[in-house]
């Protein structure tokens, strides 16, 4: 098999129990393949390059005007780009999200420098209430900064709902709407709600989308052997099926850590879901850091229940980073003598190296992903693979990975606590 030179290092280890396919599950990735015009939206993406495209245009019209962008977003309207932006251009890169609408976190939104600033709201509906609640209060700020008549120059949003109250705030103010594609937020990372804050912080998103189509390729072999996302999908049915439903994503590498955020909705909110035959169905996706969490959480792996597999990501460059450890006068002392001429770099890879074998000596289901964050192609690889594989996993356990009943169920319950209060009156029960 032919890799990009700087692919998606997969290593399966003891991640090997399989289970049967789903009845017509090979016929359909066998359709999907011949037909692209019948694959999930997630993979229609990939058809054409319409979404890199309209991010270039928009990206390139934001930084001739700006410096910096804010987004506002929730869930999938926002941990995709950020996952980008985070992994591949890493701190310093001009793109700021707000994502939660805690106040004391909103507090820094309004306190931007508007002129050399772009602001974007994003939400597919249109009427996720965070979102509009974001732009609602930040709008007077920014008026009064720029002047109503700038305010087309200095905000745009991206709905799929151009009638939605988003939609109808553009209208009104007469700010461009950025059409989001027909695919639902947590699959939608390669699309223009993940690609244009991505292209505005100067990754190579041509890249990354060739890095998804080539580990689409792959990942529509009606094959076990060759097809990484079939197999290790049904690797994690099995394990599931065997009492082993919590998927630990144990991240070395701090510009990967948002791999981890974005994965777990992906993961919990395509899983978790109640099958035909009215049980609850889902794996648990847990996050954890390397190395900080082997003081937090290894002992509970090792030697805890075993009702966990493992996926670990390593981005090997680290391994070659940091200072060298100037032992001096305290070399011969036992706990510093292994330390002594290493770099920062070596201790945190041994640590990694160590781990992995702890948790291998265990006998855990563990495979391992390494690659560079600095990689855009094999960041497109993984994607691609980690959104394959929850719809492959979707099919063993029967339930449908592109909706989410449960949480509307508590959107409503949102709204009808608003409707049934007054303002400053919530908590007066």
């Amino acid at each position: 098999m032919t890799h990009h030179p700087f692919s998606l290092d997969i290593r399966p280890h003891t991640f090997i129990r399989h289970r049967d396919c789903p009845p017509g599950l090979l016929d359909t990735l066998t359709l999907w393949r011949a037909h692209p015009e019948q694959r999930p939206p997630f993979l229609q993406l990939l058809i054409t390059d319409a979404e890199p495209r309209t991010s270039r245009l928009w990206a390139d019209r934001f930084r001739a005007q700006a410096e910096r962008l804010v987004v506002l977003g929730i869930g999938g309207s926002s941990l995709g780009g950020n996952m980008l932006v985070s992994t591949l251009a890493g701190p310093g890169n001009g793109v700021t999200f707000f994502e939660n609408i805690c106040p004391e976190q909103l507090a820094a939104l309004y306190e931007q420098d508007w002129q050399t600033t772009r602001l974007l709201a994003v939400s597919k509906s249109g009427e996720t209430p965070e979102t509009l609640a974001q732009l609602l209060t930040v709008l007077p700020v920014l008026e009064a900064h720029v002047g109503r008549a700038a305010l087309a120059d200095h905000l745009a949003v991206i709905t799929e709902n151009p009638a939605s109250a988003l939609g109808a705030i553009a209208a009104t103010l007469g700010v461009p709407i950025i059409p989001h594609a027909a695919v639902g937020g947590r699959f939608s990372v390669l699309s223009v709600t993940g690609l244009l804050p991505a292209a505005f912080a100067g990754i190579d998103i041509d890249a990354l989308v060739a890095g998804a189509r080539s580990m689409a390729e792959r990942c529509l072999l009606p094959d076990p052997v060759a097809n990484p996302a079939l197999r290790h999908a049904l690797a994690q049915a099995a394990m599931a099926e065997a009492g082993r439903n919590m998927s630990v994503l144990l991240t070395y590498g701090s510009r990967l850590e948002t791999i981890a955020t974005w994965f777990r909705q992906l993961w919990a909110e395509s899983l978790g879901k109640i099958d035909p035959q009215g049980r609850k169905q889902g794996l648990t996706p847990v996050e954890a850091r390397g190395v900080v969490d082997q003081h937090s959480q290894l002992q509970l792996y090792l030697d805890g229940p075993e009702d966990k597999q493992f996926t670990l990501l390593f981005d090997p460059m680290l391994a070659g980073m940091g200072r060298a450890i100037d032992a001096g006068p305290f070399a011969a002392l036992p706990a510093i003598a292994p330390l002594a001429g290493r770099s920062v770099g070596e201790l945190f890879t041994a640590e990694y190296l160590g781990t992995r074998d702890a948790l291998l000596n265990r006998g855990a289901p563990l495979r391992e992903f390494r690659l560079s964050c600095r990689d855009p192609f094999a960041l497109g690889e993984l994607l691609l693979l980690l959104e394959m594989e929850t719809a492959l996993v979707a099919a063993c356990l029967g339930v449908t990975p592109f909706d989410q009943p449960a949480v509307e169920d508590g959107k409503k319950r949102t709204r009808s606590r608003l409707e049934a209060s007054t303002p400053g009156t919530l908590l007066k029960e």
